[in-house]
């Protein structure tokens, strides 16, 4: 028997392979961060000697979900407080703009830490941000924190007003959206489970 750190069991493993096997009274061998084996639980037992075991009876594995489309930040800590009676963009900019613009970093961290704790809750492990983060380092902490990985990106608004100043939060002249969306890609640019990308508005 070869040692591993976790055995996942449950009544069903849908893998997702070429074959799209559905594998009945199933496990997963995982190593080193790594899955190592995949089959029926009395197979893998036989070939491995986990150092933990966790699922059972009632369980279905799967491979994590992907969340296309979620802000990871500002949403999340006004929950149900802006009214559904307004139009889209009023909505959007009379309330969620500015509740971004408010936000610190750590409110972006606790906001980001929230909501990938849901996601995990419902099978989620790789999140893609829709680029509405004003403090990308912290929003790398809470995917850190969580363990999930996902894509990263900030705010980009290459508009100004005639006058040259800003005329929403994060927008500005060209050059300083583009170094901001840079950084994103240097914060990211060695991270094993995190990408950034640039998000422009």
């Amino acid at each position: 028997m070869e040692p591993a750190d976790l055995l996942l069991v449950g009544d069903w493993v849908l893998t997702m392979d070429a074959q799209r096997r559905m594998i009945r009274d199933g496990a997963v061998a995982v190593r080193d961060d790594r899955i190592v084996d995949v089959g029926t639980r009395r197979d893998l037992a036989a070939r491995w000697e986990a150092g933990h075991t966790l699922g059972g009876s009632g369980r279905i594995l799967l491979p994590g979900l992907i969340n296309a489309h979620q802000h990871l930040t500002g949403d999340r800590l006004v929950r149900s407080t802006i009214p559904d009676s307004l139009r889209s963009d009023e909505a959007t900019f009379g309330w969620a703009v500015p509740v971004h613009a408010a936000h610190r970093p750590d409110d972006d961290e606790l906001s980001a830490t929230l909501s990938l704790v849901e996601a995990v809750g419902n099978g989620i492990t790789f999140t893609i941000e829709a680029g509405t983060v004003a403090h990308p380092a912290a929003v790398l902490a809470a995917y850190d924190r969580v363990g999930v990985g996902g894509t990263l990106g900030t705010w980009g608004w290459d508009v100004a007003a005639a006058d040259g100043q800003p005329t929403a939060p994060w927008s500005g002249p060209c050059a300083e959206v583009l170094a901001r969306q840079e950084a994103v890609l240097d914060l990211t640019a060695d991270h094993p489970r995190v990408d950034g990308w640039v998000t422009l508005v």
